[in-house]
């Protein structure tokens, strides 16, 4: 039997022309072992002019005979005046040539051919004019057309294995077949019969997943609606709750109202971010925002004021200096320039000392809004977070408490969520990255070295940029193992290289937390939350293995 292309049974019959039916069914019942009828073959022709697309009725293609192009055409057939005609019951009407559009089939195959094909491959290639309904008898026909060229209504009802191999022997090249096996499968798979795969683009998934993840749940709208109506109020939630976003929409809705806005965190990085992120504002807000980070802020003030801004070198001396000299200089430098702040927004607020709190009071108007943003579970400095509802009167001593998860991918938050206790909930319709997190065990620095290459150079082969992937250590760059050697084996790749804790409060499609479990501080559980959270799509672990 031939095989069909499509299978028989897939094609709509019921849609077909009559002759185009019958011909199909002809060529089903056809016992002709090793040929190929590809049906209804869409093609394409590309010229100066622009793109033509045509179509083949019938392409017939055996390795031993050759290829053979059928244009079929219903009803009474007729040609003057370089014209061709089809007649049925309605009546005689003009119809494309079909002796030019088998000969353009031909030619698009035989580019397609030369294009792709080993240099020198030859094969016949021909054409029949099929016109079923018709009895081809004492006519004179066009030139360049033989009476063999047609198969007509007795043709194709005569038409066997042998009837058809003497159709494909009038055509040149014979002495070519038959052609190799590997150049038969060339012709199918790369020119009459090409099958492809486009994986899913795993830069379009991140889009996507990055896309749905920034939208506000509703819990979150409902915060903000809470917020036009408290004035100041701590909103608290585990990593991933959307507090950074609200404090970015909350610092331009404010700015929208008029109001002067100072927007504070403790990580320089994420103040950069917030920063970064609110100079896309409206111009309506430009220059009504201030978003820093503590210590830069109160270095900005205590200098404007004329203050002396003069840290110690000695180490053991800073902690005094940052924690309590700086708050007692911003709070004078308040007082002397009256800033008068109508909001205050604190984002990762369990990282401010309770010090800091009078300080910041002084740079508010008298009945400035304050909405601080915390996650307690993310306490690396072990600041015992309490609400200042003592400093900030009329700050409600309770907090609002955001419980979902909207920032990781349904994978990621799943493995919080069975890791860490205090972790939240993954949101509802939270979406699926297929990325499942991967945890890396070694013995020795030298095995992480060669997990962290695989593991980059299998994400590198799907398309992921080093720019989407973030390397968290617990110790500087300089000094993690984990860093220094992705680095070296790939010093062009330009990744994201942190510490853990000078990463929080960010976030980035897919990150690498390495050096993990290598000693009593890296061992920290609100160490491991803290970089696991910062991951929205991909995350892999790679952790020391004590041995026994």
């Amino acid at each position: 039997m031939a095989k069909l292309i499509p299978p028989f049974e897939s094609i709509e019959q019921d849609t077909l022309p009559n002759s185009e039916r019958r011909v199909l069914q002809h060529l089903n019942d056809l016992d002709f072992p090793g040929l190929e009828v590809y049906f209804s073959l869409p093609l394409v022709r590309e010229k100066k002019q622009g793109t033509f697309r045509s179509e083949a009725d019938f392409i017939l293609f055996h390795p031993n005979y050759g290829i053979l192009v059928w244009e079929v055409k219903g009803g009474g057939i007729s040609y003057r005046n370089n014209q061709w005609y089809s007649q049925n019951n309605r009546g005689t009407y003009p119809i494309k040539d079909p002796v030019k559009q088998a000969d353009g089939a031909i030619s698009d195959i035989i580019t397609r051919i030369k294009r792709n094909a080993r240099e020198g491959l030859l094969l016949p290639i021909g054409r029949n004019l099929v016109f079923p309904d018709t009895v081809a008898q004492d006519v004179i026909l066009p030139l360049g057309l033989l009476r063999e060229d047609i198969i007509d209504y007795q043709g194709l009802k005569n038409l066997d294995q042998a009837a058809l191999i003497e159709q494909f022997k009038r055509w040149p090249q014979q002495n070519s077949l038959p052609i190799a096996k590997a150049d038969a499968t060339f012709i199918r798979d790369k020119v009459l019969n090409p099958t492809f795969h486009l994986a899913p683009a795993i830069e379009a998934r991140v889009d996507q997943i990055e896309t749905t993840l920034v939208q506000l749940t509703n819990q979150q709208v409902w915060a903000l609606e809470l917020l036009r109506f408290v004035p100041r109020l701590t909103i608290t939630g585990g990593a991933g709750t959307g507090k950074t976003l609200l404090a970015r929409q909350k610092a331009r809705d404010l700015a929208t109202d008029g109001k002067k806005v100072l927007a504070l965190c403790f990580n320089k990085a994420l103040a950069t971010h917030i920063h970064d992120a609110l100079e896309d504002a409206d111009d309506i807000v430009d220059g009504s925002i201030t978003a820093s980070s503590f210590h830069d802020f109160a270095r900005d003030l205590i200098e404007r004021a004329g203050l002396p801004w003069s840290p110690p070198d000695a180490a053991e001396e800073k902690p005094g200096f940052y924690e309590e000299t700086v708050p007692t200089l911003l709070a004078d430098a308040g007082t002397k320039l009256q800033p008068g702040y109508d909001a205050l927004l604190v984002d990762e607020a369990q990282d401010f000392h309770p010090l800091w709190w009078m300080a910041l009071d002084s740079v508010m108007a008298p009945e400035a809004q304050v909405i601080l943003f915390a996650d307690p579970s993310q306490n690396l400095y072990g600041r015992d977070f309490e609400i200042p509802s003592d400093v900030f009167s009329g700050m409600l001593p309770y907090p609002f408490q955001l419980m979902h998860n909207c920032r990781n991918s349904l994978e990621i938050a799943q493995w919080l969520n069975n890791r860490f206790a205090y972790a939240s909930v993954p949101a509802p319709h939270l979406p699926a990255a297929n990325e499942p997190v991967k945890e890396h065990h070694w013995t020795h620095i030298d095995e992480q070295a060669a997990q962290l290459t695989k593991a980059w150079s299998q994400l590198k082969d799907r398309g992921i940029k080093a720019d989407q992937l973030a390397i968290l250590s617990p110790y500087r760059p300089e000094n993690s193992g984990g860093i220094r050697a992705l680095q070296e084996a790939f010093p062009d790749d330009k990744f994201v290289v942190s510490t853990i804790s000078a990463y929080k409060g960010l976030q980035i499609p897919f990150v690498f937390l390495v050096d993990m479990d290598t000693g009593s501080f890296a061992s920290r559980e609100d160490l491991w939350y803290v970089g696991a959270t910062r991951a929205t799509v991909g995350l892999q672990t790679f952790s020391k293995l004590e041995k026994n």
